[in-house]
């Protein structure tokens, strides 16, 4: 997880003219990978706590640049007077992970981009004072607002009058199954569900999965090694089974 963000975080802060406006555009590139990979970053940023040492050191040393990078950045902005501890950066990826590790066990995360304003207020506080803190979080307020806003928007634009012919097909049972299954069971994985929809074999579940998901019906978050992929609906995929739903005198309510 922290292998592929790292550098994604790095471009967008690097990307911006300001340092403030560099830890809203990274903090919101951060936060946005999370929502994609929600299952996956409850498993790094909790569940991991208990893995041995050298994977936390590991961790460390990625989260460590990321503080540097914020921090020798600031110092160049500041006057010497104004530059704060040296251990500052540790502070602030404290603070970050502090945080959203808290809004995650009181169940207010994901959406991650919901947090985009309070940690843009911690980290500018840290470094620039109160006031300018409040103009960060101010706009990362907007920002996050506008995000969330995009989202709600995309299953509307969308909008599913008949079910997919991929999935009107006298073979097409399964799929059917399938997508119901995952209407009710989010994060799924391929053996979860080839249980919920009576297949066995795990390769005819996979070649199931992947039709659905080029068809736009699915979403996929890879579990990496040793883990299982999880898998939801698209906004697509909901709007298809709402679809499904309203043919309640449909023969497909029975095959």
């Amino acid at each position: 997880m922290l292998d592929q963000a790292t550098p994604l975080v790095i471009e967008a802060f690097e990307r911006e003219s300001s340092w403030d406006q560099g830890v809203l555009a990274g903090l919101e590139q951060l936060l946005t990978f999370f929502d994609r990979r929600p299952l996956r970053t409850r498993m790094c940023l909790l569940e991991s706590m208990t893995l041995p040492p050298v994977v936390l050191q590991s961790r460390a040393h990625l989260l460590g640049e990321l503080g540097l990078l914020v921090d020798e950045r600031a110092r160049t902005e500041l006057s010497w007077e104004r530059r704060p501890p040296a251990a500052m950066s540790e502070v602030a990826i404290g603070a970050v992970l502090g945080l959203v590790r808290r809004r995650m066990l009181l169940g207010e995360a994901p959406p991650f981009v919901a947090l985009l304003s309070p940690l843009a207020e911690i980290l500018v506080a840290l470094y620039l004072g109160p006031r300018a803190a409040a103009r960060a979080a101010d706009r990362a307020r907007e920002r996050a607002q506008a995000l969330l806003d995009e989202r709600a928007e995309a299953p509307k634009r969308r909008q599913v009058d008949e079910v997919p012919k991929l999935l009107l097909r006298a073979n097409a049972r399964r799929m059917r199954m399938c997508v119901r299954y995952l209407a009710e069971n989010p994060g799924a994985s391929n053996n979860e569900i080839g249980k919920g929809v009576d297949i066995v074999h795990p390769g005819q579940i996979s070649v199931l999965l992947g039709r659905l998901l080029d068809a736009d019906l699915l979403e996929k978050e890879e579990g990496g090694a040793g883990f299982p992929n999880a898998w939801r609906l698209s906004p697509f995929g909901f709007e298809v089974v709402r679809a499904l739903e309203r043919w309640s005198d449909s023969p497909l309510r029975s095959t």
